[in-house]
């Protein structure tokens, strides 16, 4: 690898790592524009390398940085479940239940953004309603507190789902 590329590695590296942190790419689905395309054009013309080589590395550092965070969440989910049941909150069933539906809407969370892109505010905030009518529906039917299934930040900030709304207090 020469000097050129090893300085564009370093550049996406340093600058992209702190911008994908960010939910950038979240954002984006919604708005349909990627700073990382831009970033990866201005360190080509740069450093004279071909976009596309420029933009693979962002593409793969951004998905190796999106494992990493599906994975570290996916652990503190467990543990956090876990230390339900210990605690005597919850089943272990309930427990296994939760972390199926917590799976599933990882995994429904890509079309979700996708369904947000072509959508206005209002009618954005009313399909984020719906979804967490849908959540608070479920966990009634599994006789499951909701707020079992809410995994904010650490900062009181936003739940499973982003629904961004407290527990209500009327789920058992």
């Amino acid at each position: 690898m020469n000097k050129k590329m090893i300085l564009a590695a370093l550049a996406v590296t340093t600058i992209g790592a702190g911008l994908m942190t960010t939910r950038v790419f979240a954002e984006n689905a919604i708005t349909d524009t990627n700073p990382m395309s831009m970033l990866a054009q201005r360190i080509s013309e740069k450093f004279g390398l071909k976009q596309e080589e420029v933009q693979s590395v962002v593409d793969q550092l951004h998905q190796e940085q999106q494992a990493t965070r599906q994975a570290e969440m996916k652990t503190r989910q467990e543990e956090r479940l876990s230390q339900l049941v210990t605690d005597g909150k919850i089943t272990t069933e309930q427990k296994d239940r939760m972390l199926k539906k917590m799976a599933e809407m990882q995994a429904n969370q890509q079309n979700a953004f996708g369904q947000m892109k072509d959508l206005s505010p209002e009618e954005r905030k009313a399909l984020q309603e719906k979804h967490r009518a849908e959540l608070e529906a479920w966990a009634t039917e599994n006789n499951i507190n909701i707020q079992y299934l809410m995994m904010g930040n650490g900062r009181g900030e936003r739940g499973m789902g982003g629904f961004g709304k407290p527990f209500n207090g009327n789920n058992k």
